[in-house]
């Protein structure tokens, strides 16, 4: 059986005030520093996620927007803990959304906050969960982009081992179509593995297209041996452990960085701890302490200091 292209499948973020949203909106899935729930209407899905371990952890809320077509963001009153959610949504380029409003929240306010960001046109709507959803399971698939079928790329977003099924990995189909018996390659690694089966909420399916949330048995490889942010694909993508970005710099961050400086660098869903050995104006070298995979021009660098108060430092293109 294949699954229907003309299916939708939308992934929608929750960030702000999120505490109640996620169980209010759909069926609790996975759960570790982020939060899975999922909204099904006929073969129609809405996948939601939440950013779970945010604030305590900046990672949870990145991986939140890497995974998702369309933000949700909740606001119960502005507070300047919103401030960073809303400048890395800005940095990020998030441009589909909405807020969702307390009956407190100064609407005029909010709409300077954002008159020149990224979020400008985001619509504005009040906290009806049941609209909500009706609403998010409405959208175009055109939301998620346009399909680009000239090979297969899945990033993994969990992994986990399934007795008598073997190594079982969860994610969404950026590119291509994946069907049973691919060969296909697990970024960074240089390591192959061939898909046993497929599923797609909860269905067992031949093939799926893209944007297509899957589960995936894979042979040839073990859970523990596979990490969040790794990519299954059939093509040409780049893997170091050296990187030279040109940096869009956070403006609330006052000190200048040096050379020899440690931080994290998070590319999709990938975090990995770097030093900085070459620095001129807005451009700098990386050290990174493992390999990460990378499609030029499809994703974005991110520059953290997790110990530091602010937190995101920059943002970069990846071209």
């Amino acid at each position: 059986m294949i699954y229907g292209e003309t299916v939708k499948n939308i992934g929608v973020g929750l960030y702000g005030d999120f505490k109640d949203a996620g169980k209010n909106l759909g069926k609790k899935g996975t759960s570790t520093d982020i939060t899975m729930y999922n909204y099904k209407q006929g073969d129609d899905a809405v996948f939601f996620v939440e950013p779970t371990k945010y604030p305590e952890k900046i990672t949870p809320l990145l991986y939140t927007i890497n995974m998702t077509d369309y933000a949700l963001v909740f606001i119960d009153e502005i507070k300047p803990e919103l401030a960073e959610t809303l400048l890395l949504l800005d940095m990020m380029g998030v441009d589909k959304g909405s807020f969702v409003v307390g009956e407190y929240v100064d609407i005029e306010q909010l709409k300077a906050i954002i008159s020149n960001t990224s979020m400008k046109n985001f619509e504005i709507r009040d906290k009806d969960y049941i609209k909500i959803r009706e609403d998010m399971i409405t959208l175009p698939q055109e939301i998620a982009g346009k399909p680009d079928l000239s090979f297969t790329k899945i990033p993994i977003d969990n992994f986990f081992t399934v007795r008598s099924v073997g190594t079982v990995i969860l994610g969404r189909v950026k590119k291509g179509i994946v069907k049973i018996h691919d060969n296909l390659r697990v970024y960074p690694m240089e390591h192959n593995v061939m898909v046993k089966s497929i599923q797609v909420n909860d269905k067992n399916y031949d093939e799926a297209p893209t944007f297509s949330r899957v589960g995936l048995a894979l042979k040839g490889i073990k859970s523990e041996e596979l990490e969040r942010g790794m990519i299954l694909s059939n093509g040409d993508l780049g893997v170091s452990d050296e990187l030279t970005l040109n940096m869009k710099w956070n403006p609330y961050v006052k000190k200048e960085l040096g050379v020899g400086e440690g931080y994290q660098v998070a590319i999709g869903l990938q975090v990995v701890s770097c030093k900085v050995i070459e620095k001129e104006k807005d451009k700098i070298t990386l050290k990174l302490i493992k390999p990460v995979v990378y499609e030029l021009g499809e994703e974005k660098a991110v520059l953290i200091d997790g110990s530091a108060k602010i937190r995101i430092i920059g943002v970069s293109e990846l071209i």
